[in-house]
């Protein structure tokens, strides 16, 4: 009798448990779905919109009309192509739009598409940084990094990183920066064909992958990791891989799917960690005795010597002997993020930078032609030259215009910030509020990029915009936001110097000695597609994928040839 009694009243507790937390669930979309209605009644553009559904109906029409593995910053892309279906008598969205979809994500966002909405939040001011963002990267960082951390916090570790990102240091760097990308060259020259014949098919991805982790373990860490000429991949890099694959799977929005990190998600990420750590600590331990030693006289400074000389600066009873414990653990999460940050976009960067090179032509022969200027009429002799005179890769205008155009129509990041209570944005005129309590303000990076107002013909590929007078047509007024592939304000990206140099060495060091064109044909005889029937978006099957970070579709099957460089008269 006691018995039953008990269980009655368990079985009685746990439904009021439950019935407690389906109201709340409810409750909290009611307010989601009322905060959209009230926007509407002021007048301000909003998408179509379900009580039920929010705009997760919008979210599906992306996917049924998009390939499965389109990444959701496609999603930015095809609403610009879809503006005159969702807002009538528009020709580019409107400066936020409002997206609702949860319970898929939960505060929605709000995506900023024109640079003057931006620029209130993530220059002046530079408003918090969303959860979403701490979330993405709390399997790899734990979120004690400079991407995550805020105030003073991140303050006092972003001064004591950006001296490693400085011009003076990066060309300190220079002289390794053009060897790992002369390797990766070699590495291109192996799959290259001969006497005008393509070589065989291989994923160009893998190659600037390689490439752009080397790169960056030699800036971070000082370590020349030669992953470029492994037969595998090393222990540090297949830990590292495995934890992105962390990370990545917790990007709901990419799938439409509430579901958070599961159980094995976090299994591997301690495993994987682990494995990381065992590489780094004995690393960050030999540099705090070389530093106690005067060993090194490098000029070059990297992340870790940057580091270490505050190891007793924040806890003053610690050494170099015997440094404490949180700043190590401190230092480790920072060299995680630099290595994640450092290599995952550059390296797809590229990929799309071949790509534009190979779909424009006459912009190819104008680099070319830059190149034969600066550098000299034969390409063999170009790594050298830099090595020699470093200051010819800054005198490369039409180089970086190449590199930033790619940049502009290639956005593979943007910043999510969180607004006060209270605040909204206001447009260019000033004349109309949109309030963003309860929103995640996410910058459209792919919106502002092509925004018509901003960039004449903005989905064309036109290097020229970048060095053309002022007065020219392609020439765009300058506006904070408009060009934000490493965001903007204080909290911009620290390696953005970094990866504009790499960018401009790789496209020296290939431009005049291959040709590398996509080879779908030859990667559908061969069977590599992960697609069955083949998938295009938009008429490109070279297209954005992954479920967090930008990748090309297939890792980009190109082919290339080695080429005779006539120089132009």
């Amino acid at each position: 009798m006691a018995l039953n009694a008990t269980l009655s009243l368990a079985l009685r507790a746990v439904g009021t448990i439950i019935a407690i937390l389906i109201t709340r669930f409810l409750y909290r979309g009611y307010q989601q779905r009322s905060r959209v209605r009230a926007l509407k009644a002021q007048g301000l553009p909003i998408l179509p919109h379900s009580w039920l559904w929010g705009h997760l109906h919008i979210l599906g029409d992306w996917r049924a009309e998009s390939p499965q593995d389109a990444n959701i910053y496609d999603f930015h892309l095809w609403l610009i192509r879809n503006t005159k279906r969702y807002f009538p008598g528009l020709d580019h969205p409107p400066p936020l739009v409002y997206l609702d979809i949860w319970p898929v994500e939960s505060p929605s966002f709000a995506l900023a598409f024109d640079p003057a909405l931006a620029a209130q939040f993530a220059n002046t001011p530079s408003m918090t940084k969303s959860a979403a963002v701490k979330d993405f990267l709390e399997p790899l960082t734990d979120g004690v990094d400079i991407v995550s951390n805020e105030g003073a916090e991140w303050k006092t570790w972003r001064s004591r990183f950006n001296p490693g990102f400085s011009q003076r240091n990066l060309i300190a760097m220079l002289p390794e920066l053009i060897d790992e990308v002369s390797i990766f060259a070699s590495q291109i020259e192996a799959n290259a064909g001969k006497d005008g014949k393509w070589g065989s098919v291989f994923k160009f991805e893998e190659k600037t992958t390689n490439l752009t982790f080397d790169v960056i373990c030699m800036a971070a860490l000082g370590m020349r990791l030669n992953e470029q000429q492994r037969a595998e991949a090393s222990p540090l890099k297949k830990a590292f891989m495995g934890l992105i694959q962390v990370c990545n799977s917790g990007a709901n929005a990419a799938r439409a799917l509430p579901l958070g990190r599961m159980p094995w998600h976090k299994a591997a990420a301690r495993r994987n960690n682990a494995a990381v750590r065992e590489v780094l600590l004995p690393l960050i331990q030999k540099k705090l005795q070389e530093a106690d030693s005067n060993s090194s006289n490098s000029n070059v400074k990297t992340i870790v010597d940057l580091a270490i000389k505050y190891v007793d600066q924040d806890d003053p009873n610690a050494t170099r002997e015997k440094p404490n414990a949180e700043f190590v653990d401190r230092l480790i999460s920072n060299l995680k993020a630099f290595l994640f940050a450092g290599h995952d976009t550059t390296a797809t960067t590229i990929c799309f930078m071949m790509k534009h090179l190979q779909d424009n032509p006459e912009s190819l022969a104008k680099l070319r032609a830059e190149h034969d200027a600066v550098l000299g009429p034969d390409p063999d002799k170009a790594a050298d030259m830099l090595k020699e005179s470093p200051h010819l890769l800054y005198s490369l205008q039409y180089t970086l215009a190449v590199v930033k155009e790619t940049l502009r129509l290639n956005p593979l990041a943007a910043t999510m910030r969180q607004p006060d209570n209270g605040h909204a944005l206001l447009d260019r005129d000033s004349t109309t509020r949109w309030p963003v309590d309860g929103w995640v303000l996410w910058l459209s990076a792919p919106g502002v990029a092509r925004h018509p107002d901003y960039w004449p013909r903005p989905n064309e590929f036109l290097p020229e915009r970048w060095i053309v007078p002022e007065g020219h047509p392609l020439h765009f007024p300058a506006a904070a936001c408009a060009w934000a592939p490493f965001s903007v304000g204080p909290r911009n990206c620290i390696g953005m110097e970094l990866a504009l140099i790499e960018l401009r060495i790789v496209s020296v060091l290939l431009a005049r000695r291959f040709d590398v064109e996509e080879a779908w044909d030859e990667w559908d005889k061969k069977g590599g597609p992960t697609d069955k029937p083949v998938t295009n978006n938009n008429g490109e099957r070279l297209y954005w994928i992954g479920d967090g970070t930008v990748h090309p579709k297939d890792g980009m099957p190109v082919h290339a040839r080695l080429r005779k460089h006539s120089p132009v008269v």
